[in-house]
């Protein structure tokens, strides 16, 4: 019991940490650059590449142990980091028109699955 416990708690830490990964991000990069939408998704998933293997540089273990939590947060972290987004442009898109809550959706999509893939792919998990 007290190693389920265990495992949900650290699987609950790497995915907020993978999901929250991106709202500071979505403050820094101005809304011009690039123009396109998949471009933007491009520059993105490029970031979200180059700060995973920082990520593993300094934290080469994974605080997900058990495989299914693994699979689990590989499927659902990219989807709720970008449902988040979606919600966050929402309500920021009140205020200021320019600010499109799709595109900050895939922005945030793209994002969190390389980061999630990449940390998947080469964390360890002892």
């Amino acid at each position: 019991m007290e190693d389920l416990l265990i495992a949900i708690l650290q699987g609950c830490f790497e995915f907020l940490f993978e999901i929250l990964g991106y709202g500071p991000m979505d403050w820094i990069i101005p809304n011009e650059w690039p123009r396109s939408l998949a471009g933007k998704c491009f520059m993105w998933f490029i970031v979200g590449c180059g700060l995973s293997y920082i990520s593993i540089l300094f934290l080469n273990r994974t605080w997900i142990t058990h495989p299914a939590l693994r699979i689990a947060n590989l499927a659902l972290a990219p989807l709720t980091s970008a449902f988040l987004s979606q919600a966050i442009a929402c309500r920021r898109a009140k205020r200021d028109e320019s600010i499109i809550p799709r595109n900050h959706f895939w922005q945030a999509f793209w994002f969190t699955l390389r980061i999630v893939t990449i940390r998947f792919a080469y964390a360890v998990r002892h």
